[in-house]
């Protein structure tokens, strides 16, 4: 099992305001570093304090990890990493590290890292968003000794990445990695994220795609015309006092057909997304096929309808031909394909209802 460590000992010049106890979500940032640990599994959680240790202390036991104060926490991160791994437990395998100001990264890309490192237990594994590396980095036992025994004015990152050969930077789907609240406007950022862990955002949704469809320009092309088409139709609803999570309906209509290869891709999709954290886009993914449509419009609605608008990556407002030539195609699967027709034009009378302008205007 591994441990944690989370340096919290600067101070936070940058900022100018005290960053472990900055508000996040419902608590603080340093709570919400230690809850990310706690629903990953990790049992062994060291906070190293330093500046404003006294205020601190007492947080950081509430929430269930040691505070271990640094005296020498003037001379740079480097001085409290070093204190905090000579306290780690023998025995561990290795340790997660993560600056306190570090806290939007969502507890399945912790279980991702800790996976990759069961597999290679000797390896540095490093996560990355879109080829950079970030936090936190998972580094093997074999690297204690070294950390500890250094000098004090050593270079961290030359230490960790001494041996190329011995590094696994692993993909992540996860933007929080490379997102601190070194300044206000990071602090701001970092806010506005975590509230939406739940929904992958526009370069987060790209990152899936790159990685899931290399090789199908068809079906990215068609989901970013499903994408443009929801937002289009979500906007016109807005107009008339219609609020929706346009987030969810990014998401939902970028990733709709993530698994569109497999058999069962919506199920497949769904499972997927699932996997990655993102279970109100899972939600959508799993019925964009076959919906049975609420009493009222909602994210859902507009992201199905959306995706029977558009074939291919072109857009075709008469699509009730397409269906009856499917089901001339596929007999044994007839009563579906009427029903999501039926589906999508229930949805399509209340989009132009709600609107009072015809689809064709709607979408110019």
């Amino acid at each position: 099992m591994p441990a944690a460590l989370i340096p919290a000992a600067g101070l936070s010049s940058r900022m100018g305001r005290y960053k472990p106890l900055l508000p996040l979500g419902r608590t603080t940032m340093i709570e919400t570093v230690i809850d990310l640990f706690k629903a990953a599994g990790i049992r062994e959680v060291i906070v190293v304090t330093g500046h404003n240790h006294d205020q601190l202390a007492g947080t950081v036991e509430a929430a269930g990890a040691r505070p271990l104060f640094n005296p020498d926490y003037a001379s740079g991160m480097f001085s409290s990493i070093r204190n905090g791994v000579a306290t780690l437990s023998s025995g561990i395998e290795g340790f997660f590290l993560l600056p306190a100001d570090i806290p939007a990264i969502r507890p399945t890309t912790l279980n991702f890292i800790r996976r990759k490192f069961e597999a290679a237990k000797d390896s540095l594994i490093v996560p990355a968003f879109n080829g950079q590396t970030g936090h936190p980095p998972l580094i093997p036992a074999r690297l204690i000794p070294v950390i500890t025994g250094a000098d004090p004015d050593a270079n961290l990152r030359r230490i960790l990445f001494s041996d190329p050969s011995r590094i696994i930077q692993l993909p992540v789907h996860d933007r929080g990695i490379l997102m601190d609240a070194d300044t206000p406007e990071g602090y701001e950022q970092i806010k506005q994220k975590y509230e939406r862990l739940e929904i992958p955002d526009e370069a987060e949704c790209r990152s899936i795609i790159d990685r899931e469809l290399p090789d199908a320009p068809a079906i990215r092309a068609h989901l970013h015309q499903v994408c443009d088409t929801a937002l289009t139709l979500a906007r016109a609803l807005h107009s008339c006092g219609l609020d929706f999570d346009t987030d969810i309906i990014r998401a939902g209509a970028l990733l709709h057909d993530i698994k569109r290869k497999e058999a069962h891709h919506a199920e497949a999709g769904s499972r997927f997304l699932q996997e990655l954290g993102f279970q109100k886009i899972a939600d959508v993914t799993a019925v964009h096929m076959d919906l049975t449509p609420g009493p009222e419009l909602d994210e859902t609605q507009i992201v199905f309808f959306a995706d029977k608008l558009c074939r291919g990556d072109q857009l075709e407002l008469n699509y009730s031909g397409r269906f009856h030539e499917k089901a001339r195609c596929l007999p044994h699967a007839e009563k579906e394909i009427f029903k999501r027709l039926e589906t999508a034009q229930h949805i399509h009378a209340r989009i132009e209802s709600a609107v009072g302008r015809s689809l064709r205007e709607i979408l110019g």
